[in-house]
Formats: C-alpha cells, structure tokens, sequence
C-alpha cells in the first residue's frame, strides 16, 4: 500500500497541474521569468562552461550569485540546472518538490497514527493548497515550503524520543530545507515548529533543547550559504532595518473571502476566471485555498473535542499562530517580531500563511481518521454534527458563498470608484468566480453526507481524496495560466517584438532600460518584461543590464541611481538630462518604453520598435577598463577570462617626476572580494565614485593587471559546514556503537 500512495504521489501533480507543464512550469510572468529561471540559465552556462558561478555579470554593475541564497549554489536540486538543460530542469523541480511536499506530509500524519486514508487526504491538501500552488511563480519558495512537512515530522521525532540519529535526520531535513533557496520560510518553519512541539509534545526544557539543539546544527550545515550571505549583507539594503518593509504585503483580513471564493478578487494572469486582480496586495501573497473539504473538516475538527487530543491542539495552535503573524500591519506579533535580531532582514508576512495551509490540512486529516476509526463516543458526536452540517447540501453551500458575497456588497460603499465597479463585475453570479465555489461546495457537501450516511462502508471515504483532487485541481489548472497555454517559444521570445536586442546583443557596453509604472500595483517591468529585456530577462539573451533586480539590492547602487528591487527609479528624468554619468558605468544603450521620457542627453537614436520603444545609442562609452581622466594618453586592453577573474593591460605615456598617478578603473561594483595582483604582488582595489573597482598606477609604465573575485566567507563557511557534517556523523557512529555493545553485554 505505502508504495501505491508513493506512486500516486509522483503521479500527482502531473494531473492536479496539467497546463502548466507544456510552459516548463511558467507563466506568471512575474519573478518566474524575471528571476528564477534566467539565474537557473545562468548557472547552466556556468557550469557548461567551466566556470564556478561565483558573479552574475549580467545585472547591476557585477552580482555576487552565490551569497544571494535564492540563487541555491549548494542545493542538490540545483545542480541538475548544471547538467541538463534548463526548460527540462525547471518543471522537472516543480513537479519532484510537489511530490515531495505530497509524501512529506503523508509521512508525518503517518507517524501521528493516521491511517492511510487520512494520510493521504492531508498531504493532498497541503501540497496543492492555495500557498504552494500560487507560489510557484516563486521557485526557491515553493521548493522550500515542500519540505515543511518533513522538518516538523523530523523534529517532533526528535524533540519527543532524543537519539543522536534522530538529531541527524532532523538537522538535515531542516539544512535542506534552508539549502531550497528560501530563508523565510525556514525562519517561519522554525518558529511554528517550536509553537506546535510546545503544544503538542511538551512545553518545557527538554522540547525546547532539542528543538534548538536541531536547528544549530542545521545552522551548522547551512554555514557555507549563511556565512557568505551575512558578509554580503552589509552592502545590501536589506540590513537598514524598515518596519514599513517589513510588514510590506501583509495578510489583508478582507483576503478570508478567498478561503470559500477563492478567484472573486480575479488573478493576475486572466483566463477561465477572466477578471484581472482587484484585491488587496499581491494575488500570490493573499492566496491561501485550503479547498471546500479541508476547509469544512477543519472547522468539525475545531468543535471544542480538540482540546483533549495534543496534536490537534498543537495544529490549532500554529493555526492561531500563523494567521497572526501573517497579519503583519493589521495583527499584534509583527511589532513585536520586528525587534528580534536578525527578523527585519524579511518581508511580506503573509508567507506565514505556509503554517495555516499546514496545520488545516492536518486537522482535516485528522477528521478522516476519525470518520473511519473505531466509534468513541467523541467520534459518534464528531459524526453528529457533521452529519447535521450535510442535512441539506445546497443551503448551506448557498450560506457559505453567499455570507462572503454579502460582506463585499456591504463593503462597496468604502471602495473607490474604479474598485466598487470592479467589485460590481465580480458580483455577477453568472461569473465562474461564484458558480464555480457554490457548485464545489455543493458537490463537496453532498458526497460528505453520502459517506457519512454509509459508515458500514469505510472504504468510501476514498471519495473524499476524488473531490479534493477535484477541487484543488480546478486551482492548479487555472491560477497563473495563460488563455492559450502550450506556447512556450511566445512565453520566453515574443516574436518579431524583440529586434532591437541585436543592436545590442555582443556590445561590451550596459543596456539601461527606462519604463514607468503601470499602475499603482504593477510596476513597468513586469508588464511584458521579456520584450524589454528588464529585470534578469536580459540574462536570457547575454545583455548586460544597469539595472539590479534581486532581493539584496547593493546599498551604493541604490544611492547612486535610486533603483527599487526591480529596476524602476524615480530619478530616471533626472539621469536623462545629464548623461556624464553614462561614462563611468559604461553604459551604452538606453531604452525608453513610454514616449513621455525626454531623449538621453547627447545620445542618437537607432531604432524605434512597432511598440514605440526608442532605442539610443550613447557614443561616449568606454568599455569595461578606461582612465579615470579622458584626456590622459595611453591604452588600456581589457581581457576577460571569466565573469569573476580578467585582466587588464595598461600602458601610459611618461609623465613630470612630480605628476599625479593614472587612475585606472573597471566598470564593476567594488565589492569586498575583489582582489588585484600587479606581477604577483597584491594590490587593494579602491573605489572610483563610492562604487567602482579602481587602482592607482604611475605614469610612463605599462602593467598587466590581474583581477580575481571569491566570495567572502565561502571559504569559512563551507569549513563550518564539513566539519558540522562530520560531527554528526561521528556522534551517530559513536552512539551505535555503543548501543551494540549494551545489546552485546546484555545479550
């Protein structure tokens, strides 16, 4: 039987997901495109190529790759980018992760005595709920939150039986976990594990020891990711501490109407449900579908009996939990949260939400346990009610989509104009946002109260897992999308839309891409960002881009320019009235995509695409290596021999005995880690404008310039890490040992 659920949960999401394979599990057009699945390019280059991928040359001014963690150097997943292509790579990961979300949950309801059934009911519903379903188009996210399951199953194993083998299995699962690419979600997880282990399993010293005892030595292995992202930090502007960012997409409460209807607000990627999002926040940050059954049980397991039971008590509790710490801005515990060190590195609270899907899902399982377990008399009460709840299916379908329905029409009045008629459209009960909800809750109902009616029949209750599929599905086949799926080539190259790029493909200058919001939700570059070559999109195509979009955004980039995390400036009028900045950054190219903005100063005009962009060329760029002086005589000759190590030839004219030196300088940010040998004798890079490499060399004299860039702290961390690694082994090793030699002595 265990291999059957093992075979039905490979299979899965193949079927729950269908669409969304034939477009290489993208379609978002959101951080799918701009972001996750060129860096997953840029390491197959990489390594194709030879190369370690230590910097990305592509974005900003030079982006350090392994110290971003969402970049997931050392995660094993990620080296499949390295050997196989990337479109066959990136839904391969998907598809392994939902199953392994799937089984990781199976195993953990397993191991709280659930029967198979149940098992099963919960791991569907929390691999295909709302959270990890719309979080696809965040990759590292989703590859993480797939192994929440396993680290609460492995800790709870752990904090309750001890044992150093148990220690090593929870500290790699929770490593692992951290090594997906998403540290968020590990820092939630640890924190909802130690809310449910203190519920369910004891609130004291002894729980509390082993949980931290499991998650320093998951630190310990994690040492070679964490290490050389805190040194990176300290550039970034994540390390300025923001309360507004940090609350930044909170968990709005009106969002609790998706939990019953959950395409009213309509999605950012329109097509069954066709309606484009009008609801608070980010489509992909407020939704949280648990489905109709999930949602339904959940509620039967909260009746008051779950008090008796600790694990039940522990899911509500991390329910509780997670929903107030989801709510960021509008709850309590983020302003508390926000003081803790280390906590204001994140955003967008309502991630936390990961921990609600979770717990519904267990306690709905919990409830299909009991429909088909042995009779108590908390079980004949449980059938009870829930046989009361089903009496008359459609009504209370009516009741549970209509009390939502109603709370928007009550709300209209508080709306803005252009909300309150979008809200109007919404409301239409012919929209498949309403029918389509009231015709799952029925159907959910009613073959509740077939299975309920029939309790000779426990083998029924299969049914149940038949109408989750169902309802989930419907999700997974809609949500980010496309109307037409299927046509991957017009996804990634739009065709006949992106002829402006051979201008610039091969040019040793930067491309900066000018364009303005779209509105006060979408900023310019996610609108049709492959044709604009915006965000990492340019990666794709091997243009270097000013622009950086990535979560650690350089603090000196940002002063200089005012770049947000996704490229936009508002002081972009500003830098097209004075372009003498162009020189330094060797910026050559600069698109405009809206016709309001005034032609770069001192630039021409190459082309005009068919959807009005402008495309300018700017004479004066030097290259990558020039003079600071423009007037100085002499060459410089810059050779690359990798994205992190090149060299520069220099040779000036003689100068007076008393002249000032030659300021040579390279068109990349000085980060710490850049390293200059001139004949095998070290020299420290400066910096040229608080951002680029420079070094200082005396006139009439011509040097060969060797420039090097290792990451900081990689060395230290990945010591951290083996020796870590290695402890735990020993002591397993040891504690085996040992434990045959009591077996022997009592033999």
């Amino acid at each position: 039987m265990r291999l059957v659920v093992l075979l039905a949960a490979v299979l899965l999401p193949g079927i729950v997901l269908a669409p969304i394979w034939s477009l290489a599990g993208l379609g978002a057009g959101e951080d799918d495109v701009l972001y996750y699945y060129p860096s997953r390019v840029f390491f197959h280059e990489m390594i194709q190529a030879g190369h370690w991928p230590w910097l990305n040359p592509w974005t900003g001014l030079g982006r350090p790759f392994p110290a971003d963690p969402q970049s997931a150097v050392w995660y094993p997943f990620t080296w499949l980018f390295g050997w196989l292509p990337a479109l066959w790579v990136y839904p391969a990961s998907l598809w392994a992760h939902y199953s392994l979300g799937l089984w990781g949950m199976y195993r953990l309801l397993r191991s709280l005595a659930l029967g198979r059934r149940a098992a099963f009911f919960g791991g569907l519903a929390f691999a295909f709920c709302g959270f990890l379903v719309a979080h696809r188009a965040h990759f590292t996210m989703q590859a993480a939150a797939a192994w929440t399951p396993w680290v609460f199953w492995r800790l709870r194993r752990y904090a309750q039986d001890g044992g150093t083998t148990r220690l090593l299995f929870a500290a790699v699962v929770a490593a692992l976990q951290c090594f997906a690419g998403h540290v968020q979600i590990a820092a939630v997880t640890a924190a909802g594990s130690l809310v449910y282990l203190s519920c369910a399993v004891g609130a004291n010293r002894r729980v509390a020891g082993r949980w931290l005892m499991g998650w320093l030595c998951a630190a310990g292995l994690f040492a070679v990711q964490w290490l050389p992202t805190y040194t990176y930090l300290h550039e970034c502007t994540r390390a300025d501490p923001d309360f507004a960012r940090f609350v930044e997409n909170s968990w709005h409460p009106v969002s609790a109407i998706g939990w019953v209807l959950p395409m009213l607000f309509g999605q950012r990627t329109p097509n069954f449900f066709s309606q484009p999002y009008w609801g608070p926040s980010h489509q992909v940050e407020q939704f949280v579908y648990a489905g109709m059954l999930p949602l339904l049980l959940a509620a039967l397991a909260l009746r008051g009996w779950w008090r008796r039971d600790a694990h039940r008590r522990g899911w509500a509790a991390l329910a509780v939990f997670a929903l107030l710490l989801a709510l960021g801005e509008f709850g309590p515990i983020c302003r508390i949260v926000y003081w803790i060190p280390g906590a204001s590195l994140f955003r967008v609270p309502a991630r936390a939400m990961l921990l609600f899907n979770l717990a519904l899902a267990a306690l709905a399982a919990g409830v299909v346990h009991d429909l088909a377990a042995a009779y108590t008399p908390t079980r004949v009460r449980l059938r009870a009610v829930a046989l009361r709840w089903t009496r008359r299916p459609l009504l209370v379908a009516l009741a549970l989509v209509g009390i939502p329905l109603i709370a928007v029409i009550v709300g209209l009045p508080l709306m803005s104009s252009e909300t309150r008629q979008t809200a109007l459209l919404a409301l239409r009960p012919w929209t498949p946002s309403v029918w389509v909800p009231l015709l799952v809750a029925a159907g959910s109902l009613a073959l509740l109260a077939f299975v309920l009616r029939r309790w000779q029949k426990p083998r029924l209750l299969w049914l149940l897992v038949l109408v989750i599929t169902v309802d989930l599905g419907v999700i997974g086949w809609t949500i980010d999308v496309p109307a037409r799926e299927g046509d991957l080539s017009a996804l990634l190259a739009p065709a006949g839309r992106t002829a402006w790029l051979e201008h610039v493909r091969g040019s040793p200058q930067r491309l900066w891409v000018v364009t303005a919001r779209k509105d006060a939700k979408t900023a310019g570059e996610y609108v049709d960002p492959l044709r604009k070559g915006v965000a990492n999109t340019n990666v794709l195509v091997r243009v270097a881009a000013l622009a950086d979009y990535g979560p650690l955004q350089p603090r000196r980039l940002v002063q200089r320019f005012g770049f947000a995390p996704w490229g936009e400036t508002e002081r972009a009028a500003e830098l097209l009235g004075d372009t003498s900045w162009m020189r330094w950054f060797n910026v050559g190219w600069i698109l405009l995509c809206e016709p309001h903005w005034p032609a770069p100063a001192g630039c021409e005009l190459v082309t005009t695409t068919p959807d009005g962009f402008r495309l300018y060329r700017n004479p004066t760029a030097p290259g990558q290596a020039f003079f600071g002086d423009p007037t100085q005589p002499g060459a410089v000759h810059y050779t690359e021999q990798a994205p992190y190590r090149f060299v520069t030839r220099v040779d000036t004219w003689p100068a007076p005995p008393d002249g000032p030196p030659v300021r040579l300088i390279v068109s990349k940010l000085a980060l710490p880690g850049w390293r200059a040998s001139i004949n095998g004798r070290s020299i420290a890079p400066q910096a040229a404008q608080g951002l680029l490499l420079a070094i200082d060399l005396p006139p009439g004299e011509a040097f060969e310039i060797e420039w090097t860039y290792t990451p900081p702290g990689l060395l230290a961390g990945a010591i951290i890490s083996s020796l870590s690694a290695l402890v735990l082994v020993v002591f397993v090793l040891l504690d085996h040992r040992a434990g045959r030699r009591l077996r022997q002595a009592h033999g």
